[in-house]
């Protein structure tokens, strides 16, 4: 539902959140003093601003443990992409040591499959599971390939981590496609909106002249700044600056030059 938010830019994607709590914050304080003619003395003054700086350091350290979490939500993803591209590597070289000419189609079935992974599963994996030709595709390379009927010692040996390295790929491409749902839970955002909704009503209470209004402003903007940030980086495979398949686009080119 929010996935279209991922293809503003980056720094708008900052802005927006910054500029809706200043925005609320001039909004409510004028309604506080103008139609409802609420007056506060200075000891109410005081206090709510305790209060409003209380909520702020709140606020700001959950959002800070938040976006640790979120950074290692990403770190994981991008090490899945460079297992799962080493993986695929591991298989071609092993194919290529294999001794047999007839193994040099399964080859090419690998070299477009990696392809297919950059080109379609890439785009395709946000909206869905996977993309239906490179799922073809990987599949006929696993029936294909436990067709094969090793002759030699050797190739029967080969053969084996041939097998291990394709089951091994498998799972590195489920553990790739299941990291798309990397996120923090939707409860979390509902907490962020309840206390950004409660430090906006504390902050009005306080902002009874120009000075304490722009004070406030300033710390809200930079509290929605945060908070787009961390929206930023809670999907590792969204935005601007989403884990690219870079990892299989260098593999393909060593594929296309590895002999053996």
């Amino acid at each position: 539902m929010i996935n279209w938010l991922y293809t503003f830019p980056e720094l708008l994607l900052m802005i927006l959140p910054a500029t809706t709590l200043v925005l609320l914050l001039l909004g409510l304080s004028w309604l506080i003093r103008g139609a409802l003619g609420i007056a506060l003395t200075d000891t109410h003054i005081d206090f709510v601003m305790r209060v409003e700086i209380t909520l702020f350091s709140m606020t700001s350290l959950v959002l800070a443990f938040t976006l640790v979490q979120a950074d290692i939500n990403y770190r994981q993803a991008d090490a899945l992409v460079s297992v799962e591209g080493s993986r695929i590597e591991q298989l071609d070289r092993l194919l290529a040591r294999y001794g047999d000419p007839k193994i040099a189609e399964l080859r090419r079935l690998l070299h477009g499959y990696t392809l297919s992974v950059a080109q379609h599963e890439w785009p395709a994996m946000v909206s869905s599971e996977g993309d239906a030709k490179t799922t073809e595709l990987f599949s006929n390379l696993s029936h294909q390939l436990f067709a094969i009927d090793p002759v030699t010692p050797r190739q029967s040996l080969i053969f084996g981590e041939i097998l291990k390295s394709l089951d091994a790929t498998a799972e590195s491409r489920a553990a790739r496609l299941n990291a798309v749902t990397f996120g923090l839970p939707s409860l979390y955002w509902e907490v962020v909106a309840f206390a950004a909704m409660m430090m906006i009503v504390v902050s009005s209470l306080a902002a009874t002249n120009r000075f304490r209004i722009f004070v406030l402003s300033l710390q809200l903007a930079s509290l929605g700044a945060f908070i787009g940030f961390v929206f930023i980086m809670d999907r590792p495979f969204q935005g601007r600056h989403a884990i690219v398949p870079d990892t299989f686009e260098q593999i393909v080119t060593r594929m296309e030059h590895r002999t053996e």
